[in-house]
């Protein structure tokens, strides 16, 4: 059985860290298994995401979401949490639309200690919406990249937890 996995990407800026990450999980996940679906939520209409106006992109991104086995959410760290833009598009989804679905948090910041933003943000608004959070999400910092932006092992360790176990649970 194919299921399928949407990335929403909640960062204004393109490529950035998180985007990475979400894209080193796409890259592990085999095509023969997954429908892939990336949602880059700066590219859609800032009056479509704050409800001023009606916008097709929109409504497919939130359809592919909340119609996706997994979604997998990823963020910066902003004022320590993730973005207006992920809060945003969150708060269009209809409660509990992500019952029966699987979700992994990843967030990026500035260093170790904003760590627990995904454990006090992320997550529980993913859980209000009623998915279940994998318990490997991705917290990641400067110092876990290289000067070329290659993720360390130690991120490397944690990309591959998170596809462990969503192999284990999603599959």
């Amino acid at each position: 059985m194919v299921k399928s996995v949407v990335v929403i990407l909640g960062s204004p800026f393109p490529d950035s860290s998180s985007e990475i990450i979400a894209n080193l999980i796409l890259d592990k996940l085999p095509t023969n298994t997954w429908n892939k679906s990336i949602i880059d939520l700066s590219k859609i209409s800032a009056d479509a995401l704050l409800l001023r106006s009606k916008d097709s992109e929109l409504d497919t991104s939130i359809e592919n979401t909340v119609t996706s086995d997994l979604i997998i959410s990823a963020s910066p760290t902003y004022r320590a949490t993730y973005t207006g833009l992920l809060k945003s598009f969150f708060d269009q989804l209809p409660q509990d639309s992500l019952i029966g679905k699987f979700a992994l948090p990843i967030q990026t910041g500035g260093g170790p200690n904003h760590a627990l933003t995904i454990e006090y943000g992320m997550a529980p608004m993913l859980r209000s919406l009623g998915a279940s959070i994998l318990s490997s999400p991705i917290y990641s910092w400067g110092a876990e990249w290289t000067e070329d932006k290659k993720p360390t092992l130690s991120l490397i360790n944690k990309i591959n937890l998170s596809i462990n176990e969503i192999n284990k649970f999603v599959i």
